[in-house]
């Protein structure tokens, strides 16, 4: 029998998303953390073989390899265990949460006073030199380092930043009345869109965006579900700052 195997790093809001739901679940899985910040190892080939994207999370299950945060938990709701599913919302709430763009909250705050960031900068670079090493990945790479460009032209652009944080804070306003309504974000009863809500609304959390929910529903869902055995146990994290991330 096969012990599921997550290759996840512990501070990426998607394998937190990905572990939530395995540890709701009942599933007993292992970790494979994949350093994505030090040494880069997602590119590594034996990584890039498992997921094409060279992204985390990835699930093993004994040789079927899912990628995709939304594929992995609609995948580990198949499993044995409680039911996850939700109500007819649960996948609507799925894409929805991961619309933001995550790097934009990040990142906002880290610019220097042209509107660059380093960091980003830094990483685009550090791109190019592996493309210029591994021309056998030129692919993904090269779709890699015109993210990284687009991203870098986004961040210059105060207006657009201001939509990202508008349309991110419409977001929480919407789970705010979904558990105005019901008890959780997809229904009567815990689902995988809780899971993704809970990473979701630690990491606002971590960005300072507590003030968007206090005093309404969704202030105690939040203290709900921090109650909860999983979030320990998946390692979600909101404290700490953002330059840990």
């Amino acid at each position: 029998m096969y012990v599921p195997v997550l290759y996840d790093h512990r501070g990426s809001i998607c394998s937190q998303m990905a572990r939530l739901a395995l540890v709701e679940k009942g599933v007993v899985f292992e970790r494979r953390e994949v350093d994505i910040m030090e040494t880069n190892e997602q590119f590594e080939p034996w990584y890039v073989a498992l997921n094409p994207k060279a992204v985390v999370p990835t699930l093993n299950l004994g040789g079927e390899v899912v990628t995709d945060t939304i594929r992995i938990v609609n995948r580990v709701q198949e499993m044995d265990g409680p039911d996850l599913s939700g109500d007819g919302t649960t996948q609507d709430w799925l894409r929805d949460i991961m619309a933001p763009h995550y790097g934009v909250l990040l990142y906002r705050n880290r610019l220097d006073p042209d509107g660059t960031a380093p960091q980003i900068i830094a990483r685009g670079q550090l791109l190019q030199r592996l493309l210029e090493g591994r021309p056998e990945m030129a692919s993904l790479l090269e779709g890699r380092i015109e993210g990284n460009r687009r991203f870098q032209a986004l961040l210059r652009n105060p207006d657009e930043i201001a939509e990202h944080l508008a349309s991110t804070q419409a977001l929480v306003a919407r789970m705010a009345e979904a558990v105005d309504r019901k008890p959780y974000i997809a229904g009567e009863t815990y689902s995988i869109a809780d899971c993704f809500a809970t990473a979701a609304l630690a990491r606002f959390t971590i960005h300072g965006f507590e003030d968007w929910w206090q005093q309404t529903a969704l202030e105690g869902y939040y203290t709900r579900m921090k109650a909860r055995p999983s979030f320990s146990a998946a390692e979600v994290i909101d404290t700490g700052s953002e330059r840990d991330l």
